[in-house]
């Protein structure tokens, strides 16, 4: 089925159940932060306003604070995500038409997401013995579902756009939980 979103070009995506922060200072994207906030309704969040069948993230606002008249600050967490078959200009904000993303595949097993928790562990604490100025983060999801558990690992680690979107866009499970070890594994063999 596709849906309609006002769409923020924002130049990322957001792993389903990452929490994000946001800065709004243009004008059409004010007015679409506004009405999303006054009318309690998500928006999509995606890389470009030129891309049709990109994925974008579905997100909503959990918090707000403005920092001036024309500026905001908005915390949001990805709630979905959704490939663009359409962008319309044409209206106050830009808004996407999309279908929601459905994963094809079996999960990873229980130990082999708690292996590469604990290689991502790792390769974070090479990164920052080696001055990477981030902090060993703390996995809060404790959930049952290990789809979500293996966004929750991808969100944690530092990874550029490229693999980030590279991810996003992987719909099969098995291919993205590849991607993700391989990904970690390189961390974990730069001997630095």
């Amino acid at each position: 089925m596709i849906v309609e979103f006002p769409f923020f070009a924002a130049g990322i995506n957001y792993f389903p159940n990452e929490i994000s922060v946001l800065r709004i200072f243009e004008p059409r994207y004010l007015l679409l932060i506004g009405d999303s906030i006054q009318n309690n309704s998500t928006f999509c969040v995606g890389r470009s306003l030129d891309n049709l069948n990109e994925i974008a993230s579905e997100v909503r606002i959990i918090d707000h604070q403005d920092i001036s008249n024309a500026e905001q600050v908005v915390v949001v967490e990805c709630i979905n995500l959704i490939e663009i078959t359409n962008i319309n200009l044409q209206n106050e904000y830009p808004k996407a038409s999309g279908e929601l993303v459905i994963d094809i595949g079996l999960p990873p097993t229980e130990d082999e997401l708690l292996s590469l928790e604990a290689d991502i562990k790792r390769g974070i604490g090479k990164l920052i013995e080696q001055g990477l100025d981030i902090e060993l983060p703390i996995f809060e999801i404790d959930s049952a579902n290990r789809i979500l558990k293996l966004w929750e690992l991808s969100a944690k680690l530092p990874m550029a756009d490229e693999t980030r979107n590279y991810l996003v866009s992987e719909r099969e499970i098995v291919k993205r939980y590849s991607i993700l070890k391989n990904y970690v594994q390189k961390i974990n063999d730069i001997n630095f």
